[in-house]
């Protein structure tokens, strides 16, 4: 009963500890867990991706998550995978000079779908997409036109403590695609840029955590 239960739920220790309360003998402590690794090493075998709980689910072409793990966006924040380095631009840069800087591929305004407008003082002021710039040409094809006129002066914005899945839920829930990274107490002060390359930053320090071996301190005197 302790194998087909243990194998069938994926809990094969827990079930040869209930199978020794219930019975109290010690004499069959062993051979209940060999049946009991048997039988989990059988329902691996045959059911590689789901238990007993989760199998109706993945008939329905659901995939159910095995491991039991915090969501890495939960425990990286905004600081660790921002660019320190934001791309930004005067506001009252003409929109004719960014399309050609852009058509020039100039590494401070081509490297990025958005660019932050800051004022004369270096203060957030808004943001302006590619999509803004190629509205505005369609609008006024001598490009006279204002960065800051072309863009969005209303902001979403993260902060560098705030965790990334706040930050993501953000993209998602306003539609969009970077958001400013400024402090919390100066919502005009820019400190860095989260595009969506740096929620996939996050998973890549996860994988690193999890798959590069430090070394420990016996190897580090050597």
């Amino acid at each position: 009963m302790g194998a087909v239960f243990g194998a069938a739920s994926r809990a094969a220790f827990s079930f040869i500890i209930f199978a020794f309360e219930i019975t109290r003998d010690y004499n069959s402590v062993l051979p209940l867990m060999l049946v009991a690794v048997i039988a989990d090493g059988v329902a691996m075998l045959f059911m590689p991706k789901s238990s007993i709980m989760t199998e109706k689910l993945a008939r329905r072409g659901l995939r159910v998550h095995q491991d039991y793990e915090a969501d890495v966006l939960t425990q990286a924040t905004v600081s660790e995978t921002m660019e320190t380095n934001p791309p930004v631009i005067a506001a009252g840069t003409k929109v004719g000079e960014v399309a050609e800087r852009i058509a020039r591929h100039d590494p401070e305004v081509a490297r990025h779908e958005a660019l932050l407008i800051v004022d004369e003082a270096g203060r957030l002021a808004g943001i302006v997409t590619r999509g803004d710039i190629l509205r505005a040409l369609n609008e006024d094809t001598s490009g006279a036109m204002t960065v800051e006129e072309a863009g969005s002066t209303e902001l979403v914005v993260t902060y560098p403590d705030e965790v990334m899945a706040e930050a993501a839920a953000k993209l998602l829930r306003f539609d969009v695609g970077r958001l400013p990274v400024v402090e919390r107490g100066d919502a005009k002060k820019v400190v860095g840029y989260l595009g969506r390359a740096a929620i996939l930053a996050a998973r890549t320090l996860r994988l690193r955590d999890e798959h590069v071996r430090e070394r420990g301190w016996w190897g580090a005197g050597r």
